[in-house]
């Protein structure tokens, strides 16, 4: 903050193309970062405030269009990551294992749903998730910009709310 009371901003994190699907570890000290062009996730040791320690953690297929989007941690600490496929193929919402990066179970769009942005999990016992889709560009795909609901045999977390006061 400014002395005048103007917020200000600077870079925390060097070397990325599209910054994306910030999301947290259970206990709060992992931050996880795609970066979309590179195909990358990244984990960040977090500290207050602050990021360390960048480690790559899974990186989509180089042979095929699939673009990490946004993501969201479940109650057990793995990541779901929404894969954008932009009208190469049907998309999908993939599992992360938070330590060996590996995808271990995967939601397949239906309709040829190429453009998946983001997800996140609801309802009363919180084991729904729900997935945003993007309709630019897709006038041949029937629902794309649709939300889509899928029952899984996981449990998300409620959302956290952010709470600073800016004075």
């Amino acid at each position: 903050q400014n002395a005048d009371g103007s917020l200000v901003h600077e870079s925390v994190a060097s070397d990325l193309e599209v910054a994306n699907s910030i999301c947290w570890s259970l206990d709060g000290k992992t931050m996880y970062l795609a970066d979309s062009p590179k195909k990358q996730i990244h984990a960040y040791d977090y500290e207050d405030g602050s990021i360390s320690k960048m480690r790559l953690l899974h990186t989509k297929p180089s042979n095929q269009r699939s673009i990490p989007d946004g993501s969201c941690v479940d109650s057990e600490g793995y990541i779901w990551n929404a894969v954008w496929r932009g009208g190469e193929a049907e998309s999908f919402v993939q599992r992360i294992d938070p330590e060996s990066g590996q995808v271990v179970f995967t939601v397949h769009m239906p309709d040829n749903t190429s453009q998946v942005t983001c997800c996140c999990f609801g309802g009363a016992n919180l084991d729904i998730m729900f997935i945003t889709t993007a309709a630019e560009g897709r006038d041949d795909e029937p629902h794309a910009g649709g939300l889509y609901a899928a029952k899984l045999p996981f449990r998300g977390l409620p959302e956290c709310r952010l709470k600073f006061k800016v004075p």
